[in-house]
């Protein structure tokens, strides 16, 4: 099963691909409109690897919540290489591929990312039974009202401002000392899972996930 994921919710462009049951390339790269190159970077990596995106079975996609154009770019390539390839694909919330890598040492994890607005993207997820559950449902809130009963929680964000604002509010809150981002090779594991229960996402329901509807204009049920 040869896997192709994407994000591009963030600052981060990432591109991993799982290749025969191995990572062969796991890309990440820091770019102001990192989105608009998406297409691009794909091409080089699969070709420095002389792979084809024909032999690629199943495509994987960070769904956000997270930049609108960014989302929207990388929904748009997914969709045209699902029409044009006749190949299935996947969604995963970004912010689990953020969460995951530290879900070995902690039991309760928080996200936050910068909404705009005087608002944060949030979430939470707990470890239980030795796996990675999600808490709460992402959705809008103020920083300091999402903050609070939440001590015993280890806080990320990929936005390093919000570090500053968290230890303002209260400075018992536990947090990453670096920047996390979403990457792509986090969804790689997952998609395999769904894959295998052919938990597939139609094309015409491949949506990022958008929570602002002042600034995306989406239909409430988004909400």
């Amino acid at each position: 099963m040869n896997i192709l994921a994407i994000d591009s919710s963030s600052e981060n462009l990432s591109i991993s691909l799982l290749w025969r049951g191995k990572i062969l390339f796991d890309f990440n790269r820091h770019l102001k409109f990192g989105a608009s190159q998406l297409v691009y970077f794909i091409d080089k990596n699969l070709r420095k690897h002389h792979i084809s995106l024909k032999d690629i079975d199943i495509f994987a996609i960070g769904q956000g919540p997270g930049s609108f154009t960014g989302l929207r770019v990388s929904f748009s390539v997914i969709k045209a290489f699902m029409i044009s390839l006749n190949v299935p694909a996947v969604c995963v919330g970004s912010f689990y591929s953020m969460v995951y890598p530290f879900s070995k040492g902690h039991k309760k994890i928080a996200v936050v990312s910068d909404a705009r607005r005087g608002l944060v993207y949030a979430a939470t997820f707990i470890v239980r039974n030795n796996l990675l559950q999600r808490e709460t449902k992402e959705h809008l809130a103020a920083l300091r009202d999402f903050v609070r009963g939440k001590s015993e929680y280890f806080f990320i964000t990929c936005d390093e401002h919000l570090y500053k604002e968290l230890s303002g509010i209260n400075q018992e809150i536990n947090f990453s000392q670096t920047v996390v981002y979403p990457k792509a090779k986090y969804y790689l594991k997952i998609a395999q899972d769904l894959a295998k229960k052919k938990r597939f996402v139609a094309i015409g329901d491949l949506e990022p996930l958008y929570l602002h509807p002042k600034t995306c204009q989406i239909r409430k049920k988004y909400v």
